[in-house]
């Protein structure tokens, strides 16, 4: 299990750490890396857990958001310039006094233990909660998608002239570019490229085109996420996803296994597969979205008269932009 410690060095191994908490002077100054597990692995064996006051991962990330990394080796290598060769807790500690110190420097106190510390708490929440899912309208859903699979591939077959797997991109290739003669074949080591920017272009040719473009979307939808979800969805019916809180530079969060901020919307198929994420009973779903984001953080950075006078009279700001 993780190991924590408090801000005056007293070394504590993670079997005594439930007793920290009854301590509001000592909980207020532990240190970790990576809150979020912790804070989820502690609801999990139903231990009180108090809020953190550092955690290292989150802290690297303030720093340098666009590091493609945050393990744990990584992290003693860049600040203390070493990894090994002293006891985890010990290394957790000397990592935080280099990054508090940067932390300073940049004044991003308020960023990292206002909003991003506070967060980890928030979407440790979220994630043992998990996200409702119908899984037994998922599953028909599945088979319907199945049934239009081998609809597609008995046309593409009718077309091809011939029985052949169409997820094969090398025996597609031979198909297309050999068997049908379309032009704009580019060989490789394996084989011909069968991308969806080649196929595309195609488009125009042949009826087969379409009909391989579809099946694709319909087997993605049917693997990616119809038989997916319902793998991994709990007996509630809820899919715990996990939310990458250092995965993008930005600051904006990803989600993945599975990821849950690329379900399709804008195909009909897709619009559908939207509808399989279900509130409990007596409880709502709220899809919720910034308005115009960057325009607004452009118009308080640029202090643009006429863009801030646009957003207070609610004129539209499209318009105001583009003159």
């Amino acid at each position: 299990g993780p190991t924590f410690f408090d801000g005056e060095r007293r070394l504590m191994p993670s079997e005594d750490v439930s007793a920290l908490f009854e301590d509001a002077d000592v909980a207020g100054h532990l240190i970790c890396y990576d809150v979020k597990t912790v804070y989820k692995s502690f609801a999990e064996k139903g231990i009180p857990c108090a809020p953190f006051y550092h955690d290292i991962m989150l802290g690297a990330y303030v720093l340098d958001p666009s590091e493609s990394s945050f393990e744990f080796a990584r992290l003693c290598y860049k600040y203390i310039g070493k990894s090994t060769g002293a006891p985890e807790e010990v290394l957790i500690y000397r990592v935080f006094e280099a990054i508090s110190e940067k932390i300073a420097e940049n004044r991003q106190e308020d960023l990292l233990y206002h909003i991003e510390m506070p967060l980890a708490g928030v979407l440790a929440n979220m994630e043992r909660l998990g996200f409702k899912v119908d899984t037994y309208g998922l599953t028909r859903y599945g088979k319907q998608l199945e049934e239009l699979e081998d609809q597609y591939k008995e046309r593409i077959y009718y077309h091809a002239g011939c029985e052949f797997n169409v997820n094969s991109p090398k025996q597609l290739g031979e198909i297309l570019f050999e068997r049908l003669m379309f032009p704009g074949g580019k060989k490789t080591k394996t084989g011909y490229s069968t991308s969806a920017e080649i196929l595309e272009k195609l488009k125009p040719y042949h009826p087969i085109i379409e009909d391989i473009l579809d099946y694709r979307q319909v087997a993605k939808l049917r693997s990616t996420y119809t038989d997916w979800l319902v793998m991994v969805a709990d007996g509630e019916g809820r899919i715990h996803t996990t939310f990458r809180q250092t995965g993008t530079a930005t600051g904006r969060l990803s989600s993945t296994e599975p990821n849950l901020q690329n379900i399709p919307v804008r195909t009909e198929l897709g619009a559908k597969l939207r509808e399989m994420f279900a509130a409990p009973a007596g409880k709502v779903l709220v899809d919720a979205d910034y308005s115009q984001i960057e325009l607004r953080l452009l118009a308080h950075m640029a202090k643009d008269e006429a863009m801030i006078a646009a957003f207070n009279s609610g004129d539209d700001i499209h318009t105001i932009t583009a003159s």
